[in-house]
């Protein structure tokens, strides 16, 4: 009697077992994931009016002496320097005051914009929408693919002139290359020079505009108005007093010695001056040198200027600011 009821029970339950299996087969199978679909990458850049580097290159060629056309650079002035598009106005996109500068330009004219790559440039040209400028185009892949292109840019600038000063002076730079090997010296010029055509009395000052500028080991020895700092990095007017300048002299002991210089008697239309009190205009100083770069002062040893880019800062004691921008490769 026993085995007559097991014998159904047993069937019973083997018959669910199957169930089961077959319940749990169907739904690994249901839950299989499915392949994903491709869909498109989005970016965080804003959509621009855009024109290709070839386009860029015919629409600047139609627009050659046209004053309603201008061309952009909105990169860094040391980007700028080392070759540009000829006629770009260069106005910073990563200063802090882009907004306002391209705020002066006239929103009627049409503009080419571009920078090194394009982001940059895009971002540009939506603020310059934004701010209301109806006909501004950004060149896609920027400078980098008008070079791949084969256009021209222009040559890297090794000399600089300040416009002269409120005391009729203007201060000369020039570097024998903007661009160098690493270990070749970067060799700079400097002159102040007068632009009047009478003899100019200067009155000695102490506005230096950056600290650190020196042309010698001992600078308070130096009767040359003027100094020279190097930076690693890309600097302009505006950010420069946050930087630090590298040692170009090495550390020697130095004469505590205290200017007693009240001021220059430039020749008429030279670089040639009394130094005041006391100086014979017969037999003037040279307000002009050269200073060789070899590398940067570390621990007491000189070592060679590291691949990257440099910002030269020349400037007088009346507060002028001259910039070169050098790179090394």
């Amino acid at each position: 009697m026993k085995m007559k009821y097991w014998l159904p029970m047993i069937s019973v339950l083997f018959v669910l077992i199957l169930l089961l299996m077959t319940g749990c087969i169907q739904t690994t199978v249901q839950t299989t994931p499915i392949p994903p679909t491709t869909s498109t990458a989005t970016t965080t850049t804003a959509s621009v009016p855009t024109i290709a580097a070839q386009d860029a290159y015919n629409l600047i060629q139609q627009n050659r002496n046209n004053l309603e056309f201008v061309i952009v650079d909105v990169r860094t002035a040391g980007e700028f320097n080392t070759g540009h598009i000829a006629g770009a106005v260069n106005i910073d996109y990563t200063s802090a005051q882009f907004t306002a500068d391209v705020s002066l330009l006239d929103k009627s004219k049409r503009y080419l914009v571009y920078c090194r790559t394009g982001v940059r440039g895009a971002a540009a040209t939506q603020v310059m929408i934004g701010l209301g400028f109806s006909n501004v185009q950004n060149m896609a892949g920027g400078i980098t693919a008008w070079i791949q292109d084969g256009y021209p840019v222009t040559a890297p600038t090794t000399s600089t002139t300040s416009a002269p000063s409120s005391n009729g002076l203007q201060l000369q730079v020039s570097v024998n290359a903007t661009t160098l090997t690493s270990g070749e010296a970067l060799q700079i010029s400097v002159s102040e020079y007068n632009t009047l055509s009478t003899i100019n009395n200067v009155t000695a000052a102490t506005n230096w505009a950056v600290n650190g500028l020196a042309f010698s080991a001992c600078p308070n020895l130096n009767e040359l108005p003027f100094g020279v700092a190097l930076f690693q990095g890309s600097y302009n007017a505006q950010n420069i007093s946050q930087a630090a300048s590298l040692d170009l002299f090495p550390a020697v002991p130095c004469a505590l010695l205290i200017r007693l210089i009240t001021g220059y008697d430039f020749l008429p239309d030279s670089v040639n001056a009394a130094i005041m009190p006391g100086g014979d205009i017969s037999s003037p100083t040279p307000m002009s040198g050269s200073l060789t770069v070899n590398g940067t002062y570390f621990t007491a040893q000189l070592k060679p200027l590291a691949p990257g880019v440099y910002t030269l800062v020349v400037g007088d004691e009346w507060g002028t600011l001259e910039f070169l921008y050098i790179s090394v490769e």
